[in-house]
């Protein structure tokens, strides 16, 4: 996380702890413990889009894509004024980092997640997001091509 700037080094008076829970595999997935931080940040209510609704959407379609943006909160970067609010000790001696993207666990990560997705596609008939998952859909071969291609551009503009 640190050689890709997801975290750098921090002096911030803040500090999260570091779980390590385990997954269904048995192996351990690195998790920052932002209970402290989200108790007092005003909780983000912009809402997630319905299955029904985008079931609706996808009514009289016949081609389908889907894309699963790889590690999409680390794309999002944070505001400068709030990275110290993100930091995180992993124990003693190993030093204080702090997030420079958003990291799982703030409470505000989804629809923060879910608002960029929807300004990104909001020009998109034919594309929609539910998170980090975009399903693009078409009545027929020939434009589905140009529309999944249409969303990829629109990602790649917005350096997604």
């Amino acid at each position: 996380m640190l050689k890709a700037g997801v975290i750098r080094p921090s002096s911030s008076p803040w500090r999260a702890a570091v779980t390590l829970p385990q997954k269904k595999d048995g192996s351990r997935r690195f998790a920052v413990d932002y209970r402290q931080l989200n108790a007092v940040v005003p909780l983000d209510s912009y809402p997630l889009p319905s299955m029904e609704d985008m079931l609706d959407r996808l009514n009289g379609s016949s081609y389908f894509s889907t894309l699963d943006l790889k590690s999409a909160y680390w794309q999002i970067p944070i505001e400068e004024g709030d990275i110290p609010k993100t930091a995180f000790s992993a124990g003693p001696g190993l030093g204080l980092y702090e997030f420079t993207t958003m990291p799982f666990g703030l409470n505000g990560a989804p629809a923060t997640c879910q608002r960029l997705m929807d300004i990104i596609l909001k020009d998109s008939k034919n594309a929609l997001a539910y998170l980090d998952d975009i399903i693009i859909f078409s009545p027929d071969r020939r434009s589905h091509k140009k529309h999944l291609r249409g969303t990829l551009d629109l990602l790649e503009k917005a350096n997604i």
